[in-house]
């Protein structure tokens, strides 16, 4: 059995780093969504609601098909509790702000990922409590967990900022641009701060789960889940490569900030903290090769000479 690990040094500011944790994670979600909605013009907002199939199939994909496949997953493999909040967490998260970085790694138009995310997450807003909600009825998880108590929070924390930083675009626009960089760049530095002090809060938990991880099969289960997420966007992207691409990284991207906000504020002391922090690290390794992979792909399909069928076709 693993010997506890205390926080020595750390002990009596346990209650203070919590504290910081938790302010650090709103900081993040504000910040990335000022970040986001910097970036889209009135144009922009109008294009979303033109493309409504496009639009349709990631709701389809993110707040249908992960949220059911991970409580598949739930069922099949009989999840420990942490395991299987951790997982419901990130499954009905969707609209990670990394997602147009991913596809702009894997040679897709990140522009049109910024507003495909930028929507998802204004409806995740209403959705995720709902969903949670749903999900911990359906593989009656017990315990209590009131939707209603975090719709004004997510509102305020996801669909404010974005509108605040979407009127700074188009009332001073030099300025949102000038902004974007900087926030993004908070928004990553407390979204690292988060993790790092989920481990100092949590040392001995940390190094427990990652140890079973791989001692239970429950790294088996993220990485299943992970590319399973990642088939269900190419599946349901539509027509072209493109689209099937940007669709394939928009569902595996789970928006872990929204996931360790409900952890926090309704299953405090579940440890399923320490669970999305090894998915979280999983989910980046995994779509960075993905995203990576199909770059060298298509810069391959790009520069490959014609074949010598092409040729004499183009001599005859």
């Amino acid at each position: 059995m693993m010997p506890s690990i205390s926080l020595g040094g750390f002990d009596g500011y346990e209650p203070l780093l919590t504290n910081l944790k938790d302010v650090a994670v709103v900081v993040f979600l504000a910040g990335t969504m000022v970040a986001m909605g910097s970036r889209l013009s009135p144009g922009d907002v109008t294009k979303i609601t033109r493309e409504y199939n496009l639009v349709a199939r990631w709701f389809l994909a993110n707040m249908l098909a992960v949220p059911v496949f991970a409580m598949l997953l739930g069922v099949v493999f009989s999840l420990s509790r942490p395991v299987l909040l951790s997982l419901l967490l990130v499954s009905v998260a969707p609209g990670a702000p990394f997602i147009p970085t991913l596809a702009a790694l894997s040679g897709e138009d990140s522009h049109e990922a910024t507003r495909l995310t930028a929507s998802l997450t204004v409806v995740a807003a209403l959705s995720v409590p709902l969903l949670t909600a749903g999900a911990l009825l359906f593989l009656r998880v017990e315990g209590t967990f009131v939707p209603w108590r975090f719709l004004v929070p997510l509102v305020l924390v996801l669909v404010a900022p974005l509108l605040i930083g979407g009127a700074l675009r188009a009332v001073a626009p030099t300025v949102a641009g000038r902004l974007v960089r900087p926030l993004e760049l908070v928004a990553q530095v407390t979204l690292l701060s988060v993790l790092v002090l989920i481990v100092v809060l949590s040392p001995g938990e940390t190094i427990r789960v990652f140890a079973r991880l791989v001692g239970t099969g429950t790294l088996l289960v993220f990485v299943v889940f992970i590319f399973g997420t990642i088939a269900i966007g190419w599946l349901v992207g539509g027509p072209t490569s493109n689209s099937r691409r940007i669709l394939a990284l928009g569902t595996a991207g789970r928006n872990v900030g929204i996931a360790l906000f409900i952890a926090a504020s309704a299953f405090e002391g579940e440890n399923a903290d320490s669970e999305i922090l090894a998915f979280t690290i999983l989910m980046l390794a995994v779509s960075v090769l993905v995203a990576w992979y199909w770059r060298r792909k298509s810069d391959s399909e790009a520069t490959s000479p014609p074949s010598d069928t092409e040729g004499i076709s183009g001599e005859v």
